[in-house]
Formats: structure tokens, C-alpha cells, sequence
């Protein structure tokens, strides 16, 4: 493993990247909506949406597993051994499952949403798909930031190249060009990334060096296989209920809206990269030191909230980089923020069930949030159309927060001063829920405000304690420099 750095710099490394990624995506995006109706819009994302939905069910909880087990020893066989172990059954059942897909697909026993020949690419997508979920993990475990980053803009850069001229090529077939230049992308990444870590992926020479059996691995991953399928479903049921009730422009739209919450991406990805792997590895050296997540937990909810709170106040000017077919795209932004709000702060309020090996309890916080979300989509998309399928989703993320909290704090305690957290979230629900249905103006300004001063009073010392830490930390790179 490379000599790790501190979470700075990994941070800055992995945020930088994320940024780059991020002002490509702006710069071209307003072009891709503008050359692809929002039917096809929304076609592709329900294409990326199955891939998903099978990705997360096909790991078999193993990809958790490689997470968890991953620092029970620094020995390279025993890694090696451990990644072979993880892989090998999730890649047979992913083939084996697009055989029986091909199969239906071309004799019609089964009509699916795609023809045969997107259906075709859509198992080789998500074979690709499951085979990078693996690799980016090891690259992640293995603390490469630069080359975390790295494949993300090649990933940006090769689906730009391909998709251009091929919404050319198929200009009858938008959905064509898009799937095709998607595929393209995952396979590049999965070569360059298995071959820049080749060291982790080589066979190895001693094949019994992981101790830990497979049947310990999949004890530990197979709930994962239920509650990964109900979280990609959970996160899907706002697209398929557009799907159902209303059209697929509408789909489109709201795909739209979903693209430009990619603001949170530089802190969010960064984070989630960085947090669950120093977290597992600071448990694994010290099981009684709770300080370390409550200031993630604090650092990160201020973080969060503030970029959420914007997004929210701008959103009337974000849209605008989509055209004039999007505009209703700002009604949909408020309610969308709780996904990645209330997601990433919770990735470190549940440190106790990863720690505690409850991976059983993750079934219940999925039923619980998917069961909310599903009721909440019912009601309103037939009513509200895409703000009801937003509203639904953001209270849904709410509810996941909190089951997280509360099952994983009943066996690894720590105090996340959750009374203070409520009362900024409950704030924030009002302003969205103003922001949905109003346009901007000096209420959107005093609400923003508000929220702001809520925020730094009732986190202050964190406040401190996080523009301390960064000061120091840019004063000891540039020392180093």
C-alpha cells in the first residue's frame, strides 16, 4: 500500500478531481440536453437505472465484505486472496444472469422496456459496472487518490468523445448513442484502473493465505443482497413511479434536475471515498475512540447543509445551463438535496453496524426508507408529477438518516447531538418546501439567510474546529512544499 497521507490532502486530491469532473460535466451537459430530447433523456436514465438496480444486487454483499475484511491483514497474498474470494461468484452470477436475460429478451417470452439489441449492451454495461465496482473499491482501499480522480475524468472524457459523434450517427436513436457511449467509458475505466492496481489483482501464490472462509464472507455480505437491491430500488422508485404515472419527458426532466445535484459530488463522492475505509481502519487500531466520528459527523453536516442550502437559493439560475425544455427542472431541485444531505452525513452515523458486523439490520433501514418512499410516490406523483416524486424522495432520505442512527447507535453508541441536527433539518424542509412551489425573491434570500445563521450558531464550535484544521493543513502542505 502507498504511505498514507492525511485526509487533507487525500481529500484535496480526490475533490480537485471530482471538480474537474464536475466543470466538464457543466460545460458539455447544457449541449447534450439541447441535442437529446428529454425522452431519450429519460430513456438512458432508466437504462443506467436497471444497471443499478442489477449491479447492487449482483455484488451479493461481497463487495462490503471486501471492505470490512480488508485491513485484517497488511499481507499482499492475503489481499489478493481475500479480492479473488469476493469476485469470482458475483462475475458467474452476473453471466449467468445475462444469459437468462439474452434468453427471454430475444424470444419474447418476456417484453422488456429495450429491444434486444440495447438489452445486449445493457448486460455487458452492467458486467463492466460490477467488475469497476470492485476495482474502484481496491483503489480506494489502497488510499490512490490521484488515481481515484484519475479514472473518474477519464471516465467524463472517454463517454464525451463517443457521445458527440455518435448522437450523430444515430439521430433517429438518441437512447443508441447514449447506452453505446456509456459501455464504451465502463470499459475503458475497468482496463485502466485492473491494470494501473495490477499489484492487488495478480493471483495469489499462496491461495489459503485469507483465512477467512467464503462462507464467513457471504454470512457477513448475503444481507447486503436484500438491502442493496431495496436501496437501488429505493433510489429508483422516484423514476419509476414518472415512469408509470406520467410520461418519459417528465423522466427526462427530472434525470435533468438529479444531473445537476452533481454540485455535491466534490463533497460527497470525496467523502464517502475517504470516510468508510479510514473509519474501518481506525476502529480495526482503536475500538474505544468515539471522538473520531463524531467530528467527521459534526465537520460533514456543516459541510453539507451549507452547499444544499445554495443549490436550493440558485436553483432558478442552475437551470438555465439545461434550456428551455428543463425549466421545470427548478421545482424539482429543493427536495432532491436531502439525497445526497442526509446520505453522506449519515455514512458516518452508521459506523456501528459496519463495525459490529450487523449487516442484517441494513434489510430493516431499507425496508423502512423504501416502504416510505414507495407510499410517498404513490400519493404524490399522481397529484404533483416530479415535485411529488422529489418530496417523497427527500423525506425518504430523512427517514433513512434516522434509522441508520438509531439502530447503528443501539450497538456502538456515540453522541451525534441529534437534537441540534433535527432542528436544522426541520428548518431546511420549510425552505425547501417554499422553494418548490415559489420562485426567486427576497423570501428565497431571508429564508437562505436564516437557515445559514441556524447553522453556524447551533455547530459553532465545529465551525472553529473546521476552519482551524484547514488553516493548519494548507500551512503544513505548503511547508512540505
Amino acid at each position: 500500500m502507498e504511505k498514507k497521507q492525511s485526509f487533507l490532502k487525500h481529500f484535496t486530491i480526490i475533490g480537485g478531481g471530482t471538480m474537474i469532473n464536475m466543470l466538464i460535466g457543466l460545460l458539455t451537459e447544457p449541449i447534450i440536453t439541447r441535442l437529446v430530447d428529454p425522452s431519450d433523456n429519460g430513456k438512458y436514465g432508466i437504462f443506467t437505472m436497471y444497471s443499478s438496480l442489477a449491479v447492487m444486487v449482483l455484488c451479493l454483499g461481497l463487495d462490503q465484505s471486501l471492505v470490512r475484511y480488508y485491513y485484517e491483514k497488511e499481507d499482499e497474498d492475503y489481499k489478493r486472496s481475500l479480492l479473488s474470494k469476493c469476485l469470482v461468484l458475483p462475475v458467474i452470477t452476473c453471466l449467468a444472469v445475462s444469459v437468462v436475460v439474452m434468453t427471454l429478451s430475444l424470444t419474447g417470452l418476456v417484453k422488456f422496456k429495450f429491444n434486444p439489441l440495447i438489452m445486449g449492451i445493457l448486460c455487458v454495461f452492467t458486467l463492466f459496472q460490477l467488475v469497476y465496482r470492485f476495482s474502484l473499491l481496491l483503489v480506494r482501499l489502497e488510499y490512490k487518490s490521484k488515481l481515484y480522480s484519475l479514472l473518474n475524468i477519464i471516465h467524463k472524457l472517454i463517454y464525451l468523445a463517443a457521445v458527440f459523434p455518435l448522437l450523430f450517427l444515430f439521430k433517429e436513436n438518441n437512447t443508441m448513442a447514449l447506452v453505446i457511449s456509456a459501455t464504451l467509458a465502463s470499459f475503458v475505466c475497468v482496463f485502466s484502473s485492473i491494470t494501473a492496481n495490477r499489484k492487488v489483482w495478480k493471483s495469489a501464490s499462496d491461495k489459503n493465505s485469507c483465512e477467512t472462509s467464503k462462507k464467513e464472507l457471504m454470512r457477513y455480505g448475503y444481507p447486503y443482497i436484500l438491502s442493496m437491491g431495496l436501496a437501488a430500488l429505493f433510489s429508483a422508485i422516484d423514476k419509476i413511479s414518472l415512469d408509470i404515472f406520467r410520461t418519459d419527458s417528465e423522466v427526462g426532466i427530472y434525470t435533468s434536475a438529479i444531473t445537476l445535484i452533481n454540485v455535491f459530488a466534490i463533497i460527497q463522492s470525496t467523502f464517502n471515498t475517504l470516510w468508510q475505509p479510514m473509519s474501518v481502519e481506525h476502529y480495526t487500531k482503536d475500538k474505544e475512540d468515539r471522538s473520531f466520528y463524531q467530528q467527521g459527523n459534526q465537520l460533514i453536516t456543516i459541510v453539507m447543509f451549507f452547499i444544499g442550502l445554495s443549490l436550493i437559493l440558485f436553483k432558478d439560475i442552475f437551470v438555465y445551463l439545461l434550456g428551455s425544455k428543463y425549466r421545470d427542472a427548478a421545482s424539482i431541485l429543493p427536495f432532491l438535496c436531502f439525497n445526497p444531505i442526509m446520505y453522506t452525513i449519515s455514512e458516518t452515523t452508521v459506523c456501528g453496524l459496519i463495525f459490529k458486523k450487523k449487516s442484517m439490520m441494513q434489510i430493516v433501514i431499507c425496508a423502512g426508507a423504501c416502504i416510505t418512499n414507495v407510499i410517498g410516490n404513490i400519493i404524490l406523483v399522481p397529484w404533483i408529477g416530479c415535485k411529488g416524486a422529489a418530496i417523497s424522495t427527500g423525506i425518504s432520505y430523512i427517514v433513512l438518516f434516522t434509522l441508520r442512527t438509531v439502530l447503528s447507535n443501539h450497538y456502538f453508541y456515540v453522541d451525534f447531538k441529534l437534537g441540534r441536527f433535527y432542528l436544522l433539518t426541520l428548518a431546511a424542509v420549510l425552505y425547501s418546501l417554499y422553494a418548490t412551489f415559489f420562485k426567486f425573491g427576497i423570501i428565497m434570500i431571508v429564508g437562505y439567510l436564516a437557515c445559514v445563521a441556524l447553522l453556524i450558531v447551533l455547530y459553532r464550535d465545529s465551525v472553529k474546529y473546521g476552519l482551524s484544521y484547514i488553516s493548519k493543513g494548507i500551512k503544513k502542505i505548503r511547508h512540505k512544499e
